[in-house]
């Protein structure tokens, strides 16, 4: 191993033996600092399972200001001492010899970064991460090294990218801020739709896009049809995030869970106003922490799932109405709609 970038670059680090340790690759750690660059100087920065510490010694040799190294293993911070002699004198860091969850609980100090790299065959990752939201500051990271794609639900956090280096997965977590919701039946999703969520993406920074039904519509698309065009437009818009309202038991719950704050509605005309001020009233009542806020997208005055389903009855082709990403599964599925 060796440090692969910043003012000790090239410096060699001794390093573990045995299969029973992992130590992050020199092609993962330069891949993360890649990712974080321009952002690592002057960061705080914790080393959470550190092992040899290459991850925190390299956020140092990067201009980390502080730089906390913890394991609780004796063996490892032997090593990382070792390994420290490489920064020639630098005094910003720290060392613990401390579970991560004692430390996570102790910690008084809140970080721009954590890394978080435990035993591949172990828990220790997700009990991390249900604690690290408390010592991340509010635009911090937390970085979660596995061998596979997170699946799971953290409370305070949210997933916003994940990429793969050889046999290592980076998933980063952010804490979960205030975001918007946008519901509808989506029947199906157009244009128009992706529009009015992409822009309160870029406001919001996250936006639940939830799937419902309305007792007064019979949809022309199954509701497992319309799901999946709806994953379609958004499995890889970080930040967006579908749901399918059937399955959520409690949905004021969730949103409160989810820090959901703002109703997003679409606007093309003031016909649309008058229908959606209804709704405004109704949500405000079932839901008080929720204000609703109106987005104006008369481009798409044309636009509408109403008139793609007439369409669709017309044999016309619609697919410039649909968006882009969704067009091949939507060709799949418009063999077998009935109208």
């Amino acid at each position: 191993m060796r440090v692969v970038g910043g003012k000790y670059k090239g410096r060699k680090l001794s390093d573990f033996y045995g299969k029973a340790v992992r130590p992050t690759s020199d092609m993962t750690r330069e891949s993360f600092f890649n990712i974080v660059s321009g952002r690592i100087e002057g960061a705080s920065f914790l080393d959470l399972f550190c092992g040899t510490g290459a991850m925190g010694i390299e956020a140092i040799s990067r201009g980390a200001e502080r730089v906390v190294f913890n394991d609780a293993s004796r063996e490892s911070l032997t090593l990382l001492k070792k390994n420290l002699a490489v920064l020639d004198g630098a005094e910003n860091y720290k060392i613990f010899n401390l579970s991560a969850e004692d430390l996570l609980k102790r910690s008084e100090e809140k970080f721009d970064y954590v890394y978080i790299d435990p035993p591949y065959d172990s828990d220790l990752g997700e009990k991390a991460l249900s604690l690290v939201g408390r010592v991340l500051k509010e635009n911090g990271v937390a970085v979660f090294e596995s061998e596979r794609p997170f699946g799971e639900k953290i409370k305070d956090l949210f997933l916003f990218d994940e990429r793969r280096y050889g046999r290592a997965v980076l998933s980063f977590f952010k804490l979960k801020t205030p975001c918007a919701v946008f519901a509808g039946t989506f029947d199906p999703v157009t244009v128009g739709h992706e529009s009015v969520i992409l822009r309160a993406l870029e406001k919001y920074g996250r936006v639940l896009v939830v799937l419902g039904e309305n007792p007064q519509k019979t949809p022309f698309f199954s509701k497992n049809d319309r799901l999946n065009l709806l994953k379609e437009t958004f499995i890889k818009k970080r930040g967006a995030e579908v749901y399918d309202y059937s399955a959520i038991s409690d949905y004021a719950g969730f949103l409160k869970d989810e820090n959901a704050t703002v109703y997003i509605r679409g606007i093309r005309d003031e016909k649309d106003f008058k229908y959606e001020k209804d709704y405004e009233i109704r949500n405000a009542e079932l839901y008080p922490f929720v204000k609703t806020e109106y987005v104006y997208a008369e481009e798409f005055k044309s636009v509408c799932s109403e008139k793609v389903r007439e369409s669709i009855k017309k044999g016309e082709d619609v697919s410039s109405m649909i968006p882009e990403k969704a067009r091949k599964y939507f060709k799949k599925i418009i063999k077998k709609a009935k109208p």
